[in-house]
């Protein structure tokens, strides 16, 4: 048998103007699961679920719009700086060039 959080659906409708982004978010579940809820929050002993939903909603956008920063700026510290190459430069001893004429053999364990 589901859970009661299984039991409930989220539909997310999208639209945009050019100066504004709307989510309609609608969120159904059976009535039934609410009814020790909704009891307690009539006697003041919890909070209604519609801060808690406001703060999820707040924390997801939060995380999502930071998420492109977030791949941007590893994106540009992965980045590998530009080495310039010497054509006439033969020597191998100190070099922090590879050797790849013997490449690196790796086992796995």
């Amino acid at each position: 048998m589901p859970t009661k959080t299984e039991r409930a659906k989220v539909l997310v409708k999208e639209s945009s103007t050019p100066d504004l982004r709307t989510f309609e978010i609608t969120l159904t579940a059976p009535a039934g699961d609410f009814q020790l809820t909704d009891l307690l929050k009539q006697r003041g002993v919890i909070d209604g679920v519609e801060q808690q939903l406001k703060q999820a909603l707040k924390q997801a956008l939060e995380d999502y719009l930071n998420s492109a920063e977030t791949l941007i700026a590893g994106l540009s510290t992965n980045l590998p700086s530009p080495r310039k190459v010497r054509a006439n430069d033969n020597r191998r001893v100190g070099s922090s060039q590879p050797n790849l004429q013997n490449p690196l053999i790796v086992e796995k364990a």
